[in-house]
């Protein structure tokens, strides 16, 4: 790639010039000896002069050093930002110092013309930015990053643009930490309100190799052919490397897109083309000019454009919505069940939002090198291809499923983030907390066989109950400036919290009532921009001001964690009480006790509960920020059913004791998500020292009987968690010992035959002995992995020989046992069968097989193959950038690898800061991959004098957080080993 510095403005471009002419070939100077040796000896003398005087003297005002002593470091640009001066490397003062755009400068419709080159990279454009300004000004101030400005001008528009000359520009100055370039007006010349006025700019990039901004992307043909496409990702803060723009998303304007192309391809835009014309034949190559219609009003993070070879399969919604889903040649097949989910899914979403989708057509496209998983880019969403691909005969239900919730999850975003979209990243939760809500809703009503909203405990609120949990928390809405800050909310709180309040909420107001709130809430912000309090708004009227939802909600969203009721029962009666639920309280290292929380850490708690005599029927109190006290009737009582509350119940005495006896005699009594809360209820609360290891070892018991997917999901992550914890250890050999005996019953009956419904339940008849069962996809693959970990003898030599078969003599493994013979097979397989997996992964062009044997390579025992697998990250040609991650954290995982995915972490921390950049929630994820298992204070240390001297960017977030969780594991290691380790010994030997 070829290296741009940014433009030299000003008096910089003079003295470009007389360096020029300084060193052109034909000037020559010439002296005599004794001169030339005067002339040195008069330079030495002033230069020593001149260092005399900068030692003693007083720095200039402006100079970046301290209090005048030459030993004071420079000030960072933090200092700086304090201060409000941001100082170009000129020495010369950035005239704006926020980093936030002034907001008396609208921007109303961009015209964008893009010539990229995708042989050399080179980038030439130019856009013109139609505006309007609040207030007087003589400057403008706009985003721009990596860009080479050739020529610019601003002028007023008027009908006839031939008769106003363009205002005379007095400096165009670039300050790179806050991207942001400062355009200035000669003296005299005055921008006022009431005008409209257009500032274009010329200018000249690069297509980018990492994956943000207008980037690069290839893939391999059928016939082995590398081809290349150039695509985009501009969320949250990369359309400003693509093009000159305001880039904050409440500049909403219309854009008009322009794109010169070679013949052989096609370009894609958020808009359908309009006109294709020839602009250049020659040399045997025609070069073709794309114009698309212009825009609705949206956010530059929003826009999007691919220039590609690609095919693609259409069809349209009942209201005539072209739908298309695009993808490389070959893949296409692979298409149908995206193309067919994406119609459904849309025709469901216009009658749920009650708002009709706003756009012509729906472009849908899988590109090869993507970091997120998809991006909601209006009417041209961009999807990983593992995201969007699925081929019935040759993906797992779990790929199927996948691509079904990231398809609704973007398409969500079209209404809720597109058509209104939140003033501000503060409340990016606000755009992906909804979208993870509403994907679950959306696949619920096209398979209502796979009752996703069962699958939400795992999949969204548990996740978020365990990250939000700690001190190094943050609040879903938070205050964010510069481009790293914003990188790091795109978060588990951000999302799955999110995702998991608003279905607390959905729960007490009924989704009917949502439904109605959520229509008035877009139809009053359509094409324009909004924040929380206008939802809680919509919301509170569609419940006729019945519940004040901004005063219940302000607790969830405006301060950090969660309550943890703690019910007791006295005389007849149950008290609940309420307090902030940490893992790690007595951790003085978090910083906890310097974060104030504005509801002094109480919450409006919607709370729920089922008991014996109505153990179908939920009751709903509330506990207005306070302790609540009711009747108490009944052999057991259940809170926070079916774990729709986002917090956490603790049992005291003898209420603890009652669910378990229904647990271990009657377990069906309770529904599967209150069983799997219970289960996470008591593993956690054991993790941050409320209960002994008693109590979750004990509820453990009861999964002898368990036939439901989502209680054994929720048992089984949390066995993972502690088998990692306690590998080294004694405890360890016994715990898979009494995992491998609770999965027993139910591994005998789910069995390696790939057949059963695809929401895996295993419904009994009469009794647990019948032998009538029905079994199902996702349940066996969770079982068979778990018996394999345990070393199943009977399920390793299964897996082995399914493994040895499909290696030696091509005989087909069913898609859902893929996982689970591809992970055994290279465990005990060594070099031979790694080396067959890595040969199908390259060959493969089926995104789900490939990112299964991705992850089943890091099994391998062997930590020389580890290794190897580790330095193929380190070429973007052999692993793809998307994929790193991956990688890093299946080795991670694996015990034969843990410490070698940390050495290699920090031995190339540099190389993988310059793939992903600094500012990318990659390298947070990286760190949380590689280290948040340890359990050691050597590991600690380590972490911690490692990341002293690295600047991790946007990761610094990631980075406490994993620091807090090894300071936890360490703590619930040397609280719980001995007593796990005795209560396993009692219990295996009975």
């Amino acid at each position: 790639m070829k290296h741009l510095s940014p433009m030299t403005c000003g008096t910089g471009e003079a003295s470009n010039v007389n360096k020029r002419t300084l060193y052109e070939q034909d000037r020559i100077a010439v002296c005599s000896q004794k001169r030339a040796v005067g002339i040195a000896l008069l330079v030495f003398v002033g230069l020593f002069f001149v260092a005399v005087i900068i030692a003693f003297a007083t720095p200039l005002s402006g100079c970046s050093f301290l209090n005048g002593s030459i030993d004071t470091e420079p000030l960072t640009d933090e200092e700086l930002l304090e201060h409000n001066r941001f100082i170009l490397p000129s020495g010369e003062e950035f005239p704006w110092n926020k980093s936030r755009l002034p907001d008396f400068v609208r921007p109303l419709h961009y015209t964008i013309q893009i010539h990229p080159n995708l042989t050399t990279l080179d980038v030439t454009g130019w856009v013109v930015i139609q505006f309007i300004v609040l207030n007087e000004t003589d400057f403008i101030v706009f985003h721009s990053r990596n860009l080479r400005v050739i020529d610019k001008w601003v002028k007023e528009e008027v009908e006839d643009p031939h008769r106003v000359e363009p205002h005379n520009i007095s400096r165009l100055l670039e300050y790179p930490p806050f991207q942001q370039m400062y355009l200035e007006l000669a003296e005299g010349s005055k921008l006022v309100p009431g005008k409209n006025y257009s500032l274009g700019i010329r200018f000249y990039t690069n297509i980018s190799t990492e994956l943000e901004g207008f980037y690069l992307s290839s893939y391999v043909n059928s016939q082995g052919e590398r081809r290349y496409l150039a695509t985009t990702h501009f969320e949250p803060t990369y359309a400003r490397s693509a093009f000159p723009c305001f880039d904050e998303p409440q500049f909403k304007a219309t854009f008009k897109m322009i794109i010169i192309r070679n013949q052989q391809h096609k370009s894609l835009f958020n808009m359908p083309i309009k006109k294709i014309e020839t602009v250049y034949y020659g040399y045997h190559m025609e070069l073709w000019r794309d114009e698309f219609e212009e825009s609705v009003e949206m956010s530059t993070y929003l826009v999007a454009f691919v220039i590609c070879d690609y095919e693609s399969i259409s069809n349209k919604t009942t209201k005539g919505v072209e739908v298309a889903i695009h993808t490389p040649p070959g893949l296409l097949p692979q298409a149908s069940f995206a193309l067919q989910s994406a119609i459904q899914v849309m025709e469901y979403y216009d009658e749920f939002f009650g708002v009709p989708y706003p756009l012509p057509k729906q472009d849908l496209i899988a590109i090869p090198d993507f970091g997120a998983g998809a991006m909601e880019n209006f009417g041209l969403i961009t999807y990983r291809e593992t995201s969007i691909l699925y081929d019935s005969n040759e993906s797992s239900s779990a790929a199927h499923q996948w691509v079904a919730v990231v398809l609704a999850h973007e398409l969500a975003h079209q209404w809720f983030g597109n058509l209104v979209t939140m003033k501000w990243w503060n409340d990016l939760w606000l755009n992906e907390g909804f979208a993870s809500f509403i994907e679950y809703v959306g696949v619920d009503h096209i398979r209502p066989e796979w009752k996703m909203m069962e699958q939400f405990v795992i999949e969204k609120t548990q996740p978020a109950l365990a990250l939000d949990a700690l001190g190094s928390s943050h609040p879903i809405s938070v205050e964010v400036q510069d481009p790293r800050e914003i990188e790091a909310i795109f978060d588990t709180i951000s999302y799955n919290k999110g995702a998991a309040i608003l279905r607390m909420l959905e729960s007490v107001l009924g989704l009917n009532v949502l439904r109605h709130g959520l229509t008035d809430y877009l139809n009053e912000h359509k094409f324009d921009n909004a924040d929380t309090k206008d939802l809680w708004d919509a919301l509170s009227t569609s419940t006729n001001e019945t519940m004040k939802v901004k005063t219940v909600m302000d607790t969830w969203t405006l301060q950090m964690g969660y309550p943890l009721i703690e019910v007791r029962c006295e005389n007849n009666t149950v008290k609940a009480t309420q307090e902030r639920f940490l893992l790690n309280p007595a951790d003085n290292e978090t910083g906890v006790e310097l974060i104030q929380s504005p509801f002094k850490y109480k919450w409006y708690v919607p709370l729920t509960y089922v008991t014996d005599a109505k153990p179908r029927t939920m009751q709903l109190v509330w506990m207005n920020m306070n302790e609540f006290t009711m009747p108490y009737r009944a052999e057991w009582i259940k809170f926070n059913v079916n774990q729709t509350g986002f917090y956490r119940v603790h049992y005291q005495g003898k209420l603890w004791d009652s669910l378990v006896k229904t647990l271990l005699s009657n377990p069906f009594v309770l529904s599967p998500t209150d069983r799997a809360s219970l289960i996470d209820d008591a593993f956690t609360l054991c993790k941050a020292g409320v209960v002994d290891a008693s109590v979750p070892l004990e509820i453990a018991k009861y999964l002898m009987k368990e036939t439901d997917y989502v209680p054994w999901a929720t048992a089984l992550e949390h066995f993972r968690s502690w088998s990692k914890i306690l590998y080294e250890r004694q405890a360890h050999r016994l715990l898979m010992q009494f995992v491998l005996k609770l999965i027993e019953p139910i591994y005998k009956r789910v069995g390696w035959a790939d057949e059963g419904s695809h929401l895996m339940k295993v419904h009994l008849l009469l009794s647990y002995s019948s032998s009538s069962l029905h079994t199902i996809r996702l349940l066996r693959s969770e079982i068979l992995s778990t018996a394999i970990l345990c070393d199943n003898k009977e399920a390793v030599k299964e897996a082995t020989t399914k493994f040895n078969n499909w290696m030696q003599k091509g005989a087909r493994v069913p898609p859902n046992l893929r996982e689970v013979v591809y992970s055994a097979g290279i465990k005990y397989g060594g070099v031979v069968g790694w080396d067959h997996c890595w040969a199908q992964y390259n060959a493969s062009r089926i995104p789900s097989e490939k990112k299964l044997l991705l992850k089943a390579m890091g099994s391998a025992a062997d930590p020389w193959l580890l290794q190897q697998y580790l330095d193929a990250c380190l070429s973007r040609d052999v692993v793809r950038p998307q994929d790193v991650r991956t990688v890093l954290a299946v080795v991670a995982s694996n015990p034969s690898g843990r410490l070698l995915a940390w050495r290699h972490l920090r031995a190339y921390w540099m190389n993988f800061q310059n793939l992903f950049g600094e500012g990318s929630f990659t390298m947070g994820s990286l760190i949380t991959a590689v280290v948040s298992h340890f359990s050691s204070e050597f590991d600690y240390v380590e972490v911690t004098n490692f990341f002293s001297d690295v600047d991790v960017g946007s990761g610094a977030r990631a980075l406490n957080q994993s620091l807090e969780m090894i300071r936890l594991n360490i703590r619930w290691l040397q609280n719980n080993e001995n007593q796990i380790e005795d209560w396993l010994r009692k219990y295996l030997s009975t």
